[in-house]
């Protein structure tokens, strides 16, 4: 648990989504492309407002982007296990007073007829 809140805590910058390598054809008949030889562009991706959003990396910035988005990655795998642990957690609570309930008013036994 302490690790999972050092990550949490941390301080290095980090930003939203995820940074690759994507290579496509560009669709040019005779480009070096069509003979497999893809297009490599470095790219930022995310959601944004429901929408998938790609953002070209300028090769000056890629180092710093790829540390702020594996930091990035980090937080969301350190809040997601928090998260795991804290719904653990209230379901034993839960479970606790579930067993220390009583029922009120006691529900009383008909007569036999």
């Amino acid at each position: 648990m302490a690790h999972t809140l050092r990550r949490l805590q941390r301080s290095d910058p980090m930003v939203q989504g995820s940074f690759y390598l994507l290579r496509r054809k560009c669709g040019k008949p005779n480009c070096r492309c069509a003979r497999g030889q893809l297009h490599a562009t470095y790219v930022l991706t995310r959601s944004e407002q429901g929408k998938d959003r790609l953002y070209t990396v300028p090769k000056d910035q890629r180092a710093r982007l790829r540390q702020q988005a594996a930091e990035y990655r980090r937080y969301q795998r350190a809040r997601a296990v928090l998260t795991k642990r804290h719904l653990k957690l209230l379901d034993l609570v839960d479970r606790m007073a579930q067993q220390r309930l009583l029922v009120w008013p006691e529900k009383k036994a008909k007569p036999h007829a």
